[in-house]
């Protein structure tokens, strides 16, 4: 299968690696956004031998390639996206992408975008598959899978433990994600919030589809910690009373009750007595069904770097590899969406009585 990584961040980079690492697949290009990578070989990006493809920023080279796939792996965090444009160009060029960027539940993202996507695919005849670790995996793939335990399901709930103390930027920690805040500047209005809801709203519309339920709204909210005494972090002091934890929360409503809910607590000290949960579990993931019988699975990751590869750890690799490991399955699928099958409790009505 003839391959075309598509940026080379913590997530990209530790694709390009397993790219170059698996005789089943050849690395036919590169593109990065960092012009100090424009010439270097890929091999000598992510600490391997020359591989003979020099990293590119002209787009117009990659879609000219004759390459199967796109592995594309483009930040949601730049000032201009353009991913939308540069996937329909890759998929209208005959590559199949597979994305980790948040595009796992097109009508959530937004119709415009799924109807460009759609005929992108059928005038390439490509594929296209979004994924990633969560959105992607953990709600759509493992709760879901899970619930083919159940006899019914009353709700699940997902929840992330991340340990944010290990935010490379203060930019990131304390003006994106609000550490060290007062508590009254903590809201779903914040721009970090808004800019990640999409990807949890997408994660319980993606599980409604394969539990064969309608969602009628979701609602979002988040609370805050804060503790009385300072917490010294590399990056600097989160003053006592400011916020050293936050609950993020979407809930989606089925029949008027809390049906699937996605929790995300970011806490930057194991200290936080009102929550039964630290900083010593993350990262950590832990499916709640609340049902017959009811359902706890905790996934705990041992959090290492990755060799070669400064700046990406586990979180970064279990994203990347999501798409690696979904590219035989999507390339075997018919062009168009490919959306990962999975056995959950489909919710069919119950006779009366029952």
């Amino acid at each position: 299968t003839r391959v075309v990584q598509w940026a080379t961040g913590a997530v990209g980079g530790a694709q390009l690696q397993e790219i170059i690492d698996d005789p089943e697949l050849e690395l036919v290009g590169l593109f990065v956004y960092s012009p100090d990578k424009v010439g270097t070989d890929a091999g000598v990006l992510v600490g391997r031998d020359p591989v003979g493809v020099l990293a590119t920023d002209d787009r117009d080279e990659i879609l000219a390639l004759d390459a199967d796939v796109v592995i594309h792996a483009a930040s949601k965090g730049h000032g201009v996206n353009t991913n939308t444009d540069d996937i329909v160009a890759l998929l209208e060029s005959g590559k199949d992408v597979i994305t980790t960027t948040t595009y796992s539940h097109l009508p959530t993202y937004g119709a415009d975008t799924e109807a460009r996507i759609v005929a992108a695919c059928e005038k390439g005849r490509s594929r296209f598959h979004a994924t990633g670790e969560h959105p992607g995996f953990m709600f759509e793939r493992l709760a879901a899978t899970i619930t083919g335990l159940t006899k019914t399901i009353d709700s699940i709930t997902v929840r992330e433990v991340a340990d944010c103390s290990k935010v490379p930027t203060p930019e990131m920690l304390f003006d994106l994600m609000g550490m060290g805040k007062d508590p009254s500047e903590i809201s779903a209005d914040n721009p970090m919030y808004r800019a990640i809801s999409v990807q949890y709203e997408q994660a319980i519309h993606s599980t409604a589809d394969v539990l064969d339920v309608e969602i009628e709204r979701i609602e979002a909210s988040v609370d805050t910690a804060v503790i009385d005494h300072d917490v010294e972090l590399a990056l600097g002091t989160v003053r006592a009373g400011t916020v050293v934890g936050q609950v993020l929360n979407w809930t989606g409503y089925r029949d008027g009750a809390p049906f699937l809910i996605c929790e995300e607590y970011w806490v930057v000290t194991k200290d936080i007595p009102q929550w039964d949960l630290s900083v010593d579990d993350a990262p950590l993931i832990r499916v709640l069904v609340d049902g017959m019988p009811g359902l706890r699975l905790d996934l705990a990751v041992h959090d290492e770097p990755v060799p070669g590869l400064p700046g990406t750890n586990a979180g970064h690799l279990m994203v990347g590899m999501t798409a690696l490991r979904a590219l035989p399955y999507v390339r075997q699928a018919p062009p168009g969406v490919v959306t990962a099958p999975v056995f959950g409790a489909a919710q069919r009505p119950r006779r009366r009585g029952a």
